[in-house]
């Protein structure tokens, strides 16, 4: 017996050097590791680090609030003005606080415009985060991206008194796509956006995404799809001074020529578009930009959740016939559109609703909201806006040629509405379309 317990003391001392050998072992080990590989992990951290930041800019515009910031950036810039005037008007009188904000607004509104010449030009490139790293193009879904925005600076440059004033909404009903070529990676490309036509609910936005050819400013007409038309202003501010058929920059929106745009151009594009004429042929704009999509929306003009007819938004905000069409007095010396200082005739009864003293933006809103309604003329058929004697002056301001062109521009653009009405109405009814639930 103190036999086995002589054992367990000597074993039991001999613990501790035995521990002390195993640490010392460890520490001789642990220490060159530390040493030969501890600079490499710092390294090898800064590269991830460095990976993780590529990776972050590469994705900004995909980033959370990105996609919001870059869509209502147009909106910030338009009310920034308006917050800092109401603060200057504080301590004034709220009929002279009034009347101020609504002259403001009214400086604002494309007035003598034509509605077909009016347009936007939003430049975008094919970013990695926009494209598809499997084809090396922007991806399809990234047209609708991109369009969110530009929807919004027209909407809010077109109508500010409908936007600002009115505090309108422009809500988007659909978008019809019509993909005719790749955009390719990095590449920079415009979104042209205008107003192709209107019925008595909605209103249609064309937009066409469009690059200039790599070396070439312009390219021939000769070989194209669009060879008979004549060109159009590309955007710049240069290209619109210099160019005699292009109308002058309006509130840093660029007018569109009326004949590339609205008229033989945007009617035997989109009939060979919507058509689906098969042609390898590149499709050019008039000014030799190449034509990649097509994009169509209709939209509608809600004013707490009233649908507002867009001739009378329109009208509301200045747009008219030229001068020449409203003023049949004979005289050859009448200028080609209207100014806010040569306003068109019905101006002074939008002024009378709009501004004081006679007017009011509450006034203005109630108009839209129901009063129009008790305009005399209504019949509330988009067929019958033909220029009358009515008092109906929104009728009146957008009658003649506008309305001619209203009526052959909305045949086209209102087929494909009808035509997915349609489908959406019988899909149950077509072969292979009956829903499978699981």
């Amino acid at each position: 017996m103190a036999l086995q317990a002589f054992d367990i003391l000597t074993t039991l001392s001999a613990i501790p050097t035995a521990l002390a050998l195993v640490h010392d072992n460890q520490t001789q080990i642990v220490v060159p590791q530390k040493t030969l590989i501890g600079l490499p992990q710092a390294e090898y951290l800064w590269f991830f680090k460095l990976c993780v930041l590529l990776v972050l800019l590469v994705n900004a515009g995909s980033l959370p609030f990105a996609w919001h910031l870059h869509v209502f950036w147009p909106v910030i810039v338009f009310r920034i003005p308006f917050y800092l005037l109401r603060a200057i008007l504080l301590f004034r009188s709220p009929a002279e606080r009034k009347r101020i904000l609504a002259e403001r607004i009214e400086a604002l509104c494309p007035i003598g415009a034509n509605p077909f010449e009016f347009g936007t030009v939003h430049r975008r490139w094919a970013s990695i985060d926009d494209t598809d790293m499997f084809g090396f193009h922007l991806s399809n879904s990234s047209y609708a991206k991109a369009l969110d925005s530009a929807y919004l600076r027209i909407s809010w440059k077109a109508f500010p008194a409908w936007t600002e004033g009115a505090g309108g909404t422009v809500a988007l009903g659909a978008t019809y796509y019509q993909f005719i070529r790749e955009i390719s990676l990095f590449a920079r490309y415009e979104i042209r956006i205008s107003i192709a036509s209107w019925d008595n609910k909605w209103m249609y936005y064309i937009a066409r995404f469009v690059t200039n050819p790599k070396g070439h400013h312009t390219i021939n007409a000769a070989t194209t799809t669009s060879s008979e038309h004549s060109p159009i202003s590309s955007g710049s501010p240069a290209a619109t001074d210099t160019n005699t058929n292009t109308s002058p920059l309006l509130n840093g929106s660029s007018i569109l020529n009326n004949t590339a745009v609205n008229s033989d151009y945007l009617g035997k594009l989109l009939t060979d578009l919507l058509a689906g004429a098969p042609s390898r042929r590149p499709v050019l704009e008039p000014d030799g930009s190449l034509l990649h999509c097509i994009a169509i929306s209709q939209v509608c003009f809600k004013k707490d959740r009233i649908s507002v007819p867009p001739a009378v938004v329109l009208a509301s905000e200045g747009f008219s016939n030229p001068p020449c069409v409203l003023e049949s007095n004979g005289s050859h010396s009448l200028p080609p559109r209207y100014t806010p200082s040569n306003p068109p005739p019905h101006w002074a009864k939008v002024r009378e609703i709009r501004v004081p003293p006679s007017g009011s933006v509450k006034h203005f809103r109630e108009f839209l909201k129901r009063d129009w309604k008790e305009v005399p003329g209504y019949d509330g058929q988009a067929e019958n806006m033909d220029r009358g004697k009515t008092g109906r002056w929104w009728e009146e301001a957008l009658g003649g040629p506008i309305e001619e062109k209203r009526k052959r521009n909305l045949k086209i653009v209102e087929a494909l509405r009808v035509g997915m009405v349609g489908v959406r109405e019988s899909y149950h009814s077509l072969e292979g379309c009956e829903m499978v639930v699981s």
